[in-house]
């Protein structure tokens, strides 16, 4: 069951209607836990669901244990000074430091056993039972995501930045919670634990606004981002026989059609927990208006990008040993050769690991790099791009500048792409290769473009849809459209809602004929 199937649609459809029905938080809580087992049960079978249980008790019984720790030095500190309350808790961090490294140990330990396993090669199974062969690997649904989400909540617990969860039942609620385990947004534990204590009765407008949300990602989902992947797919699986406007084409349709179909999903599991009265986070903010890689960065995959920042990154910067280090360079080489090493070392760790993240093959190890290079690049050659533009006398505020950077950035993005689209790095050499060896433009306008999956008609779909995504963005988002929508008179919101529907019900890929193609990052 994916969220783009007619079977999650009625199956929430239920489940809603369930739970907008139980009078208190304790039996919406409940009504959560089963629909989150079922769907998981549906989407990746019982025994997946086993390691998300395991990994939740490991959480808890960890976070436990800190919480206990910590308790002995809040009764010693009493009557300490500021500096002998600071030993005294390096002493209980160093014995919460060992539980902590034993629960990472577990967690982690499955991420990278699936990462290599998946690099092996091992054959993957459905049953715990199959690891028992070697070369076995099980792989359950949303593993980088809940694991992610886990570690964060315990190290925040370790840096003493959140509370410890008392309540097992709703830290489980919380872990398999189904709008967000599949493919994000990677949530923070105490933020989603909190809201589930309080889970809101019903709400006309509430339940309103996420249905709105959910139909806006099933149009992106299932009207352009599978109508683009039907031209897309059909280039990269055989590139060689393809060249010069046709993948050009495919390339720059690819960047736009993994926008609509990841930032769809969002809007569907977003709008899902809205319904409930959950908020989970936003995953998106424009990011092809985006000036640069870093700005990019901070739009696409906003939550991931976060977790980095937040659990890699600075850890790595500020840490004491590497402030010291930085502050030596700084004194003996200069404060440029220091600004670069205390910037590139913490990035070049970033997004290797974010590379790894996406996937093991060499070709995400250097889609990583690449994009490590250029924040780097962008990071230390800002004031160095400021002097040449005041040289040039280009005016940085003017649409046209600002034109060109939005562009320049999407072909990095476009490039970026490319290198992983095909699945191998010798795939990315043969579109660079077919993409400069001749241009093909007549097909353009003889009309064989549209035999390669997609004819006029369907590339005029996808044309209006990328439009009205485009026009969106520039309004400033789905919030403000559906804060208007919501001021206009009663008929005419209904007339929107079902020419929304129809629209998809026309428009959107499925049925017997059409194999519906998993969200792309529900893989990861």
């Amino acid at each position: 069951m994916t969220y783009n199937s007619l079977q999650f649609i009625l199956f929430f459809a239920i489940f809603l209607i369930i739970y907008l029905l139980m009078p208190r938080v304790r039996l919406r809580q409940i009504v959560i836990l089963i629909g989150n087992i079922y769907f998981y049960k549906l989407a990746a079978g019982f025994h997946m669901l086993a390691v998300v249980i395991g990994t939740s008790l490991v959480v808890y019984g960890t976070g436990r244990i800190i919480e206990h720790i910590y308790s002995g030095y809040e009764t010693e500190k009493e009557g300490l000074t500021p500096k002998e309350a600071a030993v005294l808790f390096a002493g209980y961090k160093k014995q919460a430091k060992k539980f902590l490294l034993l629960a990472f140990f577990i967690i982690l330990g499955i991420l990278f056993y699936v990462k290599i396993g998946k690099l092996l090669g091992f054959k993957e199974v459905a049953k715990l039972s199959g690891l028992l062969t070697p070369g076995r690997v099980l792989i359950p649904l949303g593993l980088s995501y809940y694991t992610f989400s886990s570690v964060g909540y315990l190290l925040d617990l370790y840096w003493k930045k959140a509370k410890c969860e008392h309540d097992y039942f709703r830290l489980l609620v919380c872990t398999s919670y189904f709008p967000h385990i599949v493919q994000g947004p990677i949530g923070r534990y105490d933020k989603l634990l909190a809201q589930f204590g309080e889970l809101p009765g019903f709400s006309y407008e509430r339940v309103c606004l996420g249905l709105q949300r959910m139909l806006w990602g099933f149009l992106k989902k299932m009207v352009v981002a599978d109508r683009i992947a039907l031209y897309t797919g059909t280039v990269f699986a055989a590139p060689d026989t393809f060249a010069g406007f046709e993948i050009f084409l495919a390339i720059t349709l690819c960047a736009v059609e993994l926008y609509a179909d990841f930032s769809g999903c969002m809007d569907i599991v977003i709008g899902a927990a809205q319904t409930m009265g959950v908020t989970l986070d936003e995953n998106f903010k424009h990011p092809f208006f985006s000036k640069n890689a870093a700005e990019f960065w901070r739009r696409w995959h906003i939550t991931l990008g976060t977790w980095f920042k937040d659990y890699v990154y600075m850890p790595i910067a500020m840490s004491p040993r590497f402030m010291k280090t930085s502050v030596n360079i700084r004194k003996k080489y200069g404060n440029r050769p220091g600004q670069i090493f205390s910037c590139a070392i913490p990035l070049s760790i970033v997004w290797i690991l974010t590379g790894l993240w996406h996937g093991t093959g060499a070709d995400y190890v250097v889609w990583g790099c690449y994009w490590g290079i250029l924040i780097i690049l962008g990071t230390v050659l800002a004031p160095d791009f400021k002097k040449w533009t005041k040289k040039l006398h280009i005016d940085t505020e003017s649409f046209g500048w600002k034109l060109f950077q939005m562009t320049r950035t999407y072909f990095l993005f476009v490039i970026g792409r490319m290198l992983t689209v095909t699945g191998s790095l010798g795939g990315f050499f043969s579109l660079v290769s077919n993409l400069f060896r001749e241009s093909r433009l007549y097909t353009a306008v003889d009309g064989s473009i549209y035999q390669h999956g997609l004819d006029y008609k369907n590339f005029c779909v996808v044309f209006v849809g990328l439009l009205l995504i485009w026009v969106s963005d520039i309004l400033g988002g789905r919030v403000l459209i559906r804060n208007e929508l919501s001021r206009q008179p009663l008929i005419l919101r209904w007339l929107v809602y079902y020419g929304g529907i129809i629209t998809l019900l026309i428009f959107g890929m499925y049925g017997a004929a059409f194999n519906p193609s998993d969200f792309v990052y529900g893989g990861f």
